[in-house]
């Protein structure tokens, strides 16, 4: 807001910085803790979950807005997964299209290649595809709905358990 106001955003989209939990500097942790607040989880949570949540708060003040940013795939695995997109979706918003996990490189000297995903995400429920690449070939499914590991299928979330299901 500082910078557009939500009021005149139309679009968020970008390709946040690609740092994972463990290898964050204490500044960029302190600024995802600042962003998610003292949740149990936060130390978890790689940069870029933090740019889903700041854009979030922006579209709750514009529904119109629409997201969408290049990240890590982790943000579509394990333990993020429940606490990211499971508030996320609590208020409202809707993943609109995935690109599933792709190997993203570049030229650059010591290139390191980063598993990414694609995901747009809005507070409209319409328009939902699923892009995958099966023997390098570009495949485009329609769905649904996108749930947080970037399937078509229900909203489910798979968090962690003190104590045994039986």
């Amino acid at each position: 807001n500082e910078v557009v106001p939500a009021s005149e955003l139309s679009y968020i989209f970008g390709n946040p910085p690609f740092i994972g939990a463990r290898v964050m500097s204490k500044e960029q942790k302190a600024e995802v803790k600042e962003v998610f607040g003292n949740i149990k989880q936060v130390e978890n949570f790689d940069y870029v979950c933090a740019w889903y949540k700041k854009a979030s708060e922006l579209m709750e003040a514009n529904r119109l807005i629409k997201t969408s940013f290049v990240s890590t795939n982790s943000i579509s695995q394990g333990e993020q997964v429940s606490i990211l997109w499971k508030p996320l979706m609590e208020k409202g918003f809707h993943i609109n299209f995935a690109y599933r996990t792709f190997i993203w490189s570049n030229e650059a000297k010591n290139n390191a290649a980063v598993y990414c995903v694609i995901v747009g995400f809005s507070f409209d429920n319409k328009c939902k595809f699923i892009h995958d690449r099966i023997d390098d070939e570009d495949i485009f499914m329609p769905a649904s709905n996108i749930n947080g590991y970037l399937k078509n299928g229900k909203d489910i979330f798979v968090e962690s358990r003190n104590k045994p299901l039986c």
